[in-house]
């Protein structure tokens, strides 16, 4: 197994099995023209199957990469509130699919203004509406408790969808480790 697909398994599970819209994982630049080739070659076999990956900021030694659905993304970023969220801080409106990487553009460009992680990476990320605006309200403090994300309301439910996508790890890892490529587990190879 390629050192891509181990960061595949570990971090992006949940959205190759289509439980979350997207995930985020940082790499060491010294591993970028293997990742990079890599990427490429899944996005020319995943795209038809709703399945992106992009670099989305990097940072001295590091840089990020989003594995995205666009569906499911689309759905998100269009709810009124997230709408509202994001134009206040001047993201292009998301009204269809070919918007999303306009977005996801300017959210990259948000890490370099404020040297930190925007907290709207929420909505990005598929985490829940609520959550994400009581994060930004609270500035990431009085949470319930944190697991894939910081938890304010809701969290029998939270922990009902961090079980799921540690199964989502555990199936996938299970599938590589008995000899299927991630690419066969995703039906195009």
């Amino acid at each position: 197994m390629s050192f891509f697909e181990n960061l595949l398994i570990g971090h992006c599970s949940p959205t190759l099995l289509g439980l979350k819209q997207a995930s985020l994982f940082s790499c060491s630049m010294d591993k970028g023209k293997e990742i990079f080739r890599e990427m490429n070659n899944y996005n020319s076999l995943l795209n038809s199957k709703d399945i992106f990956f992009k670099v989305l900021y990097s940072y001295k030694t590091k840089f990020f990469v989003i594995a995205y659905k666009k569906k499911p993304m689309l759905t998100s970023l269009k709810s009124h509130n997230v709408h509202c969220v994001l134009s206040s801080i001047g993201y292009p409106p998301v009204n269809s699919e070919s918007d999303i990487d306009k977005a996801l553009d300017f959210l990259g460009n948000r890490f370099s203004s404020l040297d930190a992680f925007p907290h709207e990476i929420g909505f990005f990320l598929g985490y829940p509406e609520s959550d994400v605006l009581e994060f930004i309200k609270q500035k990431g403090q009085n949470f319930k408790f944190c697991g894939y994300w910081k938890v304010y309301s809701n969290e029998e439910n939270a922990i009902k969808i961090f079980k799921r996508y540690k199964k989502c790890k555990e199936v996938l890892s299970n599938k590589i480790n008995s000899g299927i490529c991630v690419l066969e587990i995703l039906g195009v190879a």
